[in-house]
C-alpha cells in the first residue's frame, strides 16, 4: 500500500488531469496532447488506484515501448511512495519474462534471444543473392511481422499501402523462410518471436493463459498510439475482454507507421472499444502559446486537427528563417546558439532535423565553432553503456569490454560492467541483453545526463524530449515531408512528425529552410506558410483599464516579485536576472509541480532550485 494520501496524489493537477487520475470508468482512454502531463497522469492514476484499493500492485501491468520510458515510470512511482513494486516494462521484456516462466514450469530450455539479428539477416541476404542492404531487409521483415502479414501476402500488402519495399517484394517468401531456418539451426529467437510465441501460447495453452490473466488484472498502456497490430493482439489476449484497461497517448504524435504501428488504435479508439470513456487533456503545460499555435497550424494545414491550448504566459514569437543553402543555415544557427550559450546551458538547446545526413552537416559546423554537441542526447547515459556492452558478439568479447570499462574509470560504464561480470560468472545461457530484460538492474538510475552539450537529433529521436530552445532545420519539400512519403497516410504521418519536432520547444522556436540543398534548388515545406502565418498573431494584449474610483487594485504578482527580490539580494544580481515578469505570471497561473518543474521554468539546475526560499503561499 502506498504511503502518500489521495489528496497529495492529486496536488497540482488541473481539473482534466484530476478526472483522468480518479475516474472509475473502465475501459479508459486518456488522449493527452503534447506537454499535457501524460506520464504524470499515468503514474498518479496507478498510485491513486493502489491507494484507493481499486488496484492491487502485484496485479498491475504497465506496458510501454522503450526501456527508458519503463524506467522513468518506475522512478516516478517510487517518488510517489509506492511501497510495492509493479510490473512495468516493454512489450518485449514482459513477453520474455512470461516465456521464461513458462519454460521453467514445463522443464524446458528458456528462450535464447539472438545477440545480433543484423548478422543473421546479412547471412540470409548473401545466401539468396538479394541486392538489398541487410538493414533494409530487416526493416521490411519487421514491418510485415508487426502488421501480422504473412510472407505470401507481403507483395500485395505493399501495393495496397503504397509501401516502397527495400527488397524485391516477390522475394519475401524466400527470405522469410531462409531467416526462420537459420534461427532454428542456431536455436535463437528474435524480439518479434517473443511476442509471437507469447501470443500463440496465450491462444493455445489455457493453463498458461489463465495464469497470465490472473497475474495481470489491471492493464495500463503508455504511448498507445504506437501500438502495432501484433502488440495490440498480444494486449487483447492478456486482457481477454476484461474492462480494466487504461490507454494513454496522443494520435497527433503517431509517427511510427513506417515501422508497423497503427495509429487508429487510439485515433479510432471509440470504434475499437465500444463504450470506452475518453478523457481529453488539451492543456499544454510545457510550450508557450506561440509554439502551440505554430505546431497546430502545421497540423491543420495537413488536414488534421489539434485542439490543444497552452496554459503558460506568452513567450517570444516563433521565427521562420530562410538561408542560401544547408551550410549557411548551419552557420546561422551556430552563431545564434553561441549567443544563447551566454544565457542558457547547452542541455537546454536542441537542433532537430528530419534525417541524420542533415545532422552531420550541423555537427561539423558546430564543431568548427567550438560548440559541444551530443547526437545521442535522447538516451540515458546508462542505456548507451548497455548498448555498447550488448554489441559484443560473444562472451569473450564481453569479458574484454568489462575489463576495459573498469580501466576507463567512468562510474556509469563501471556499473554496467559489474552487471555484465555477474552475467558472465553466472554461466546462465542466453545473452547479456536477455539477462538485463529479466532483472532490470538499472531501474533506479535517474536517467540524467552529465553532459552540457547541445542535442542534435532527428525528429524521431527527439520524441519524448523537451528543450527551452529548439532549432528545426531543413523545413523544405523533400524533407518535410520526406520524399519517400507517397500515400496520403504517409504524408499525414510526416505532418505529425513535423508537429512532434515543433512541440519539443518550451519557449523559443526557430524554423529554417534554404533556397538550395545539395546544390539543387529547394522550396519551403508546404506546411511552412501556415507556421509563418501564426507570427502575425503576436498582438500584445493591453492591460485592463484601472478603475476610475478608489485605490488601484493590488498587483497580483506582488508576493512573487518580493520573492524574486529576496533571491536577487542574496545572489547579488538584478531582480530581472532571476526571472522576468512573464515567468512570474506563469508561476502564478500554473504553480510548479515540484522542484524539478521550478528549475526548468527558471532555467537553473534542480540543485539550485532546491536551495531557493519557498514560493509565497497561494502560488
Amino acid at each position: 500500500m502506498a504511503a502518500v494520501n489521495s489528496d497529495a496524489l492529486l496536488s497540482g493537477l488541473s481539473a482534466a488531469q484530476t478526472e483522468a487520475v480518479t475516474t472509475l470508468a473502465a475501459p479508459l482512454a486518456v488522449i493527452a496532447a503534447a506537454g499535457s502531463g501524460k506520464t504524470t497522469v499515468l503514474t498518479r492514476r496507478i498510485a491513486y488506484r493502489v491507494r484507493e484499493g481499486t488496484a492491487l500492485p502485484q496485479h498491475v501491468l504497465a506496458l510501454t515501448f522503450t526501456r527508458d520510458a519503463a524506467a522513468e515510470m518506475k522512478r516516478r512511482l517510487r517518488r510517489l511512495d509506492m511501497r510495492e513494486p509493479i510490473e512495468a516494462g516493454t512489450f518485449h521484456s514482459v513477453a520474455l519474462r512470461l516465456l521464461r516462466d513458462r519454460a521453467l514450469a514445463r522443464n524446458e530450455a528458456p528462450p535464447h534471444v539472438a545477440n545480433d539479428r543484423l548478422r543473421l539477416v546479412r547471412e540470409c541476404v548473401t545466401q539468396l543473392s538479394l541486392r538489398v542492404d541487410a538493414y533494409q531487409a530487416m526493416t521490411d521483415l519487421d514491418w510485415a511481422r508487426a502488421r501480422m502479414i504473412e510472407p505470401n501476402r507481403y507483395e500485395a500488402a505493399c501495393r495496397a499501402e503504397r509501401r516502397r519495399s527495400g527488397m524485391p517484394a516477390s522475394r519475401m517468401v524466400d527470405f522469410a523462410e531462409a531467416y526462420e531456418q537459420l534461427k532454428r539451426r542456431r536455436g535463437v529467437l528474435d524480439f518479434d518471436d517473443l511476442l509471437l510465441h507469447t501470443l500463440t501460447a496465450l491462444r493455445t495453452d489455457s493453463g498458461f493463459a489463465d495464469g497470465v490473466r490472473w497475474r495481470y488484472r489491471h492493464l495500463f498502456v503508455d504511448e498507445a498510439q504506437d501500438l502495432n497490430p501484433l502488440q495490440h493482439a498480444l494486449l487483447e489476449a492478456v486482457r481477454d475482454r476484461r474492462a480494466d484497461l487504461c490507454l494513454v497517448g496522443d494520435p497527433r504524435q503517431a509517427i511510427y507507421g513506417w515501422n508497423g504501428a497503427d495509429h487508429t488504435t487510439l485515433s479510432e479508439v471509440e470504434h475499437r472499444y465500444p463504450g470506452i470513456t475518453v478523457v481529453p487533456l488539451t492543456a499544454n503545460h510545457r510550450c508557450s502559446p506561440q509554439v502551440v499555435r505554430a505546431a497546430a497550424a502545421a497540423l491543420t494545414a495537413a488536414g488534421q486537427r489539434d485542439d490543444s491550448q497552452s496554459s503558460l504566459a506568452d513567450g517570444p514569437g516563433v521565427r521562420v528563417e530562410e538561408h542560401l543553402d544547408e551550410l549557411a543555415e548551419a552557420e546561422a544557427i551556430a552563431r545564434q546558439v553561441r549567443t544563447l550559450l551566454h544565457q542558457r546551458s547547452g542541455r537546454q538547446l536542441a537542433v532537430l532535423a528530419r534525417t541524420n545526413d542533415q545532422i552531420s552537416v550541423v555537427q561539423r559546423v558546430f564543431t568548427e565553432h567550438g560548440i559541444d554537441t551530443e547526437r545521442s542526447a535522447g538516451r540515458a547515459p546508462i542505456e548507451l553503456a548497455v548498448a555498447d556492452a550488448c554489441r559484443c558478439m560473444n562472451r569473450d568479447q564481453l569479458a574484454k569490454w568489462v575489463d576495459a570499462a573498469f580501466d576507463e574509470g567512468d562510474p556509469i560504464r563501471q556499473r554496467v560492467a559489474e552487471e555484465a561480470d555477474r552475467f558472465l560468472t553466472s554461466q546462465e545461457p542466453g545473452t547479456f541483453r536477455a539477462w538485463l530484460d529479466v532483472r532490470n538492474p538499472f531501474d533506479d538510475d535517474d536517467g540524467s545526463s552529465p553532459t552540457d552539450a547541445v542535442a542534435l537529433l532527428t525528429f524521431h529521436a527527439a520524441k519524448g524530449r523537451e528543450w527551452w530552445g529548439v532549432f528545426v532545420v531543413g523545413a523544405n519539400e523533400g524533407l518535410v515531408p520526406h520524399s519517400s512519403a507517397s500515400s496520403d497516410e504517409q504524408l499525414a504521418e510526416e505532418a505529425r512528425l513535423f508537429y512532434v519536432a515543433l512541440t519539443r520547444a518550451e519557449h523559443q522556436l526557430v524554423v529554417s529552410h534554404s533556397t538550395s540543398r545539395g546544390q539543387r534548388s529547394a522550396v519551403p515545406s508546404r506546411w511552412l506558410p501556415a507556421v509563418a502565418a501564426t507570427i502575425g498573431d503576436e498582438r500584445p494584449v493591453p492591460p485592463p483599464a484601472s478603475p476610475s474610483w478608489g485605490r488601484a487594485p493590488a498587483d497580483p504578482l506582488g508576493p512573487l516579485k518580493q520573492w524574486r527580490a529576496a533571491i536577487a539580494r542574496v545572489s547579488g544580481q538584478p531582480d530581472k536576472a532571476v526571472c522576468n515578469d512573464r515567468v512570474l505570471q506563469s508561476l502564478l497561473d500554473s504553480p510548479p509541480a515540484d522542484t524539478k518543474d521550478l528549475a526548468r521554468r527558471l532555467g537553473i539546475t534542480e540543485t539550485a532550485a532546491a536551495r531557493l526560499r519557498p514560493l509565497p503561499s497561494g502560488t
